[in-house]
């Protein structure tokens, strides 16, 4: 294929459809994306890169590390920076009976086209999604069958990589797919492995000469540099000039590039997202997180505040969290919060934390949360005794865990949410009977201050690497033992609500995740099987049965029974010696240095069979790990500022003074985002704006806002309306203005009047509807030649009919039925197929319809039905366009407020 082709952006209107769920998932027309000349810039740009995220759009999208390192590799000169998402399974369908290859969403440009294509590897069974999207990508998912031409060959597939934690854990189950992994933070390793891809493209460099000079960047791992040792377990260098062990990076939190996008979409995290703190030091010995991302690093109080408040007047958004592993270790998080709150008390808009410490939840913490909307709460106690959380390190007290349950509900909370896990090193019965124990206590302790609801998340405990419990083995059926003698205990509790994770994919998790190279044709296997979307609940069986499958295919089913049937207590019945010199039998992960002394790891196992407690380093002594020094940093603890008076909250503000009645078009692309996605953009966009809008009441405060009669998904609207209402008289002419500065191409406003404040609603005032729309018949075969059919025969037919009756089902599902025919106004043709040929297969139609009290009318799709059945032919409706709505005459506005 030339190469112009190969880089040429796929065919999106002949993919993209109504027979696709949620099309708008793939428009790339975010808020923040950079307007480009794709033509001119992807011949100017040095490296091309495409960040994917093997996850649905919405989980992708909501990734603040995704958005700013896209963001980030966009600021870098001569770099271009593009996205893909796993597609849907019913794209991935379509691609594959179409032969078209998956494509980056903005430039819509295949993937194999770029230089540089990266993958988050944040889940131990998410390397699934990571074939299939290279499979649909047409690029082969295994790097020794990539070649050896130089990247800017037009034949040659990009660079494939991945990072992310899971990759920076354990890279070596995924090494056979992986040019290179990025290991750490990408802040600054990403762009200077842009920099040294740029000279290599630049100088023709082979692409296993250019791997070389990558494997020289501090944080790069090249698997194919590298190879196993005598040993059969540990992974030593294959030439020279690559180091032994291969150090993660760190950056430094950047959190003015978390604004960078703003989808048109719901996501599963809809909010701003500024980060304050990385890195934990709590030492939780079950924590993969709070070991692979010290030290830990606090945010500047003032950057913080200046990111959320930039942000929410650039983004809209009416929500915003503060990121951390630990947000309550962030000592200025009370002043912080006060201060935003201070800052935003008058934008209605709430702050959400994500799980925090209970033994540092105040009163000042309990003040800063919520806001227009009073969230949920989060707390992880992990273990149901005090034995059992020393054992852990988790520096919890009964006394500290009951202190923060009353202090959220003297706040006004009624429901907390609970994280235990079972499983866990030294665990016994007492310990899981003990989780009910304590929820027992908590809710007969807090009776004086009301009902105390509890959701209980209980996950089974997974040993990760570069944590003091790697070396641990479990047990699938003694966690159905622990599950079933936990859910018979909780039984007897009212108020709480109970989720288990399921006992056989934590199993595959902890097979995956303490792997070794061996494991790369299980995970292709288990892919080419179905696995697939293995986060998702409805995937679960699925999932096991592709797993355990492939497992058994490639000779290792003898390893993994061991694995789920290993010894319980193994570890703990060792003797020290014993201990010790287990603990120095090498690991797959060896050479990944993430900067943990694995001497230290072995003592802090010790210290947890004795139940030692380890304090916090990053407010009392060093502990020794390893991690701090030259290389990865030290710990960065900011001292708490004051805490500001707090200024009490607004209401917003409700004051009905002015309405205006605004005509609008939506087009193009915006066809394909729904109602609901149009009416929390139109919301955003308004709060960008500043205007004095009116919002309701009550508790869930939103703008005085109607939009008239849903459009259907996919249709477009030329003369569409809505009614705004503000607190304060304004000029219509600017309104439409600055709102129209707002929104997106295909959002275009065409006029703005003022009607009566307290006049009739919009909806009261529509009359009619005016539609354009084509009908094909689908019963002629592809190929032939056009059916002759007489169009204008059958619209005189149904015009002269004495009823229309439409049958269909409540949202009950009861059948039901309406005569239609006093809502056909007028019906006629526009045009046909080819030169007015009132006999084609093809017709162009326009209908008037009236709109009753209710807002019923017709649809184009009821007409196609009728007229099918007057022709004999089934029909196909498109190129649906509601032309106009029609208000009752007079109430289109110029009057005054």
């Amino acid at each position: 294929m030339p190469p112009a082709l190969a880089a040429a952006p796929v065919d999106f209107d002949a993919l993209i459809d109504l027979g696709i769920s949620k099309p708008a998932r793939y428009l790339g027309n975010e808020l923040g994306v950079q307007p480009r000349d794709w033509e001119h810039d992807w011949g100017a740009a040095g490296v091309r890169w495409a960040l994917t995220y093997p996850e649905v759009y919405e989980v992708g999208a909501s990734n603040s590390g995704h958005i700013i390192l896209y963001s980030i590799l966009n600021s870098v000169p001569g770099q271009l920076c593009d996205r893909s998402y796993l597609p849907a399974p019913d794209l991935a369908a379509r691609l594959r009976e179409r032969g078209a290859p998956l494509f980056a969403v903005e430039s819509r440009r295949p993937l194999a086209a770029f230089d540089i294509l990266g993958f988050s590897l944040s889940y131990e069974l998410g390397g699934t999604n990571i074939l299939e999207m290279l499979e649909l990508a047409g690029i082969p998912i295994r790097a020794a069958d990539r070649g050896d031409l130089p990247l800017a060959h037009p034949e040659a597939p990009p660079l494939i990589f991945a990072g992310g934690p899971t990759a920076t854990s354990n890279p070596e189950p995924f090494a056979a797919f992986f040019d290179f992994i990025a290991l750490g933070d990408g802040e600054e390793l990403l762009p200077e492995i842009g920099l040294v891809v740029a000279e290599a493209r630049a100088a023709g460099l082979s692409r296993r000469q250019l791997l070389r000079d990558l494997a020289q960047v501090p944080g790069v791992y090249v698997p194919a540099l590298y190879g196993p040792g005598a040993d059969g377990v540990s992974i030593e260098p294959l030439e020279p000039e690559v180091p032994a062990r291969v150090q993660r990076r760190t950056a430094t939190p950047m959190p003015h590039y978390a604004m960078g996008l703003v989808p048109h979409i719901e996501t599963v995290h809809d909010r701003l997202t500024v980060e304050i703190r990385r890195g934990c030091t709590r030492g939780c010995r079950f924590c993969q997180p709070g070991m692979l991302t010290r030290p830990a690093r606090d945010v500047e109080p003032e950057a913080v505040v200046e990111a959320v408040e930039e942000g929410m007047r650039r983004t809209g958004y009416s929500d915003f969290s503060l990121l951390s592993l630990s947000c309550s270790d962030y000592l200025a998080l009370p002043a912080v919060g006060v201060e935003l709150r201070n800052r935003l008390a008058d934008q209605n808009v709430s702050l959400t934390l994500p799980s925090q410490r209970v033994d540092r939840f105040d009163r000042n913490i309990a003040h800063i949360i919520g806001g227009a909307r009073k969230g949920g709460l989060t707390f992880a106690p992990e273990a149901g005794t005090q034995r059992l959380r020393d054992i852990v390190n988790k520096g919890l007290t009964d006394a500290e865990l009951l202190s923060g349950i009353r202090t959220a509900m003297e706040s006004g909370y009624r429901k907390v949410k609970l994280y235990f896990m079972i499983g866990l090193p030294g665990e016994t019965d007492a310990d899981v009977l003990g989780i009910a124990d304590t929820c027992r206590a908590l809710q007969q302790q807090c009776r004086d201050l009301g009902r105390l609801e509890l959701n209980l998340t209980i996950s089974n405990f997974t040993p990760k690497p570069h944590t003091p419990f790697q070396w641990h083995s479990v047990s699938t059926e003694e966690f159905r033992r622990r599950q079933q003698l936990l859910r018979t205990a909780l039984r007897q509790l009212r108020g709480i609500k109970t989720n288990f994770t399921d006992v056989r994919l934590s199993a595959i998790e902890d097979f995956i995740g303490r792997g070794d190279r061996r494991l790369a044709p299980v995970i292709e296997a288990a892919w080419r099987a179905g696995a697939g979307l293995d986060a998702w609940f409805e995937s679960a069986e699925r999932s096991y049965a592709a797993w355990t499958g492939a497992i058994e295919a490639a000779g290792l089913g003898g390893r993994y029974r061991q694995l789920e049937l290993g010894a319980w207590s193994a570890v703990e019945a060792m003797e020290a010696d014993d201990l010790a010199a287990f603990c120095r039998q090498p690991l797959p992960w060896d050479h990944i240095d993430s900067g943990l002394d694995k001497a230290w790891l072995a003592d802090d196992l010790q210290r947890a069979l004795a139940a030692a407690v380890v304090p916090d380093c990053s407010f009392e002594g060093c502990s020794s790990c390893g991690v701090c020094g030259p290389e990865l940093g030290h710990n960065v603890v900011i001292p708490p500022p004051p805490v500001p008076p707090a200024v009490p909250q607004r209401a917003p503000a409700s004051e009905r003074v002015c309405r205006l009645r605004i005509g609008f078009a939506k087009t193009g692309s915006l066809a394909l985002i729904s109602h609901l996605d149009l009416l929390r953009l139109l919301e955003r966009a308004l709060r960008r704006t500043g205007l004095p809008v009116s919002f309701t009441g009550g508790f869930h405060p939103l703008p005085r806002l109607q939009v008239a009669l849903a459009l259907p998904l996919g249709v477009e609207g030329t003369g569409e309306w809505l009614d705004l209402e503000f607190t304060e008289v304004v000029d219509p002419a600017l309104v439409r203005t600055r709102l129209q500065a707002e929104l997106p191409p295909g959002l275009q406003l065409l006029s703005a009047a003022v009607v009566p404040t307290f006049g009739p609603s919009l909806s009261q005032e529509l009359a009619e509807a005016l539609w354009h729309f084509s009908l094909r018949s689908t019963a002629t075969a592809r190929g032939s030649a056009p059916q002759r059919l007489d169009w204008q025969g059958a619209i005189e037919r149904l015009l002269a009919a004495d009823a229309l009756i439409w049958e269909d089902t409540d949202k009950k599902g009861r059948p039901r039925q309406r005569d239609c025919r006093p809502d056909l106004l007028d019906l006629r043709l526009i045009e046909t197929d080819g030169a007015q040929d009132v006999t084609a297969g093809r017709a162009r139609l326009a209908v008037h319809a009236s709109v009753d009290a209710a807002g019923r009318s017709l649809r184009p799709d009821q007409l196609a039905h009728w007229l099918g059945r007057e022709l004999g032919v089934p029909l196909r409706c498109e190129r649906q366009c509601r032309a106009a709505l029609l208000l009752r005459e007079g109430n289109g506005g110029e009057r005054p407020c």
